[in-house]
């Protein structure tokens, strides 16, 4: 005997419908999706990663350049 979800019989089997075709796509869709989402979330995190190692090398290279600066200054200062 099938469950009753609706009082009208049609609208019963509708839904019973609706529910199997659903089922179907999940077990035929599902794992590949799920595997497509996986990748995405990889290939989003290795795009922050470049990201931030190129804001890094930038933000390290320009502190270096400053204290190279600094450095020469006062390497002039000193000597006058």
């Amino acid at each position: 005997m099938r469950k009753k979800y609706y009082e009208d019989p049609k609208e019963n089997a509708a839904f019973e419908r609706c529910v199997d075709v659903m089922t179907e796509l999940i077990l035929k869709y599902g794992p590949s999706l799920k595997r497509r989402w996986a990748l995405e979330k990889l290939m989003a995190n290795v795009w922050l990663d470049v990201v931030f190692s190129r804001v890094t090398m930038k933000r390290l290279s320009g502190y270096h350049r400053l204290s190279k600066d600094y450095r020469r200054q006062h390497k002039n200062n000193d000597a006058a």
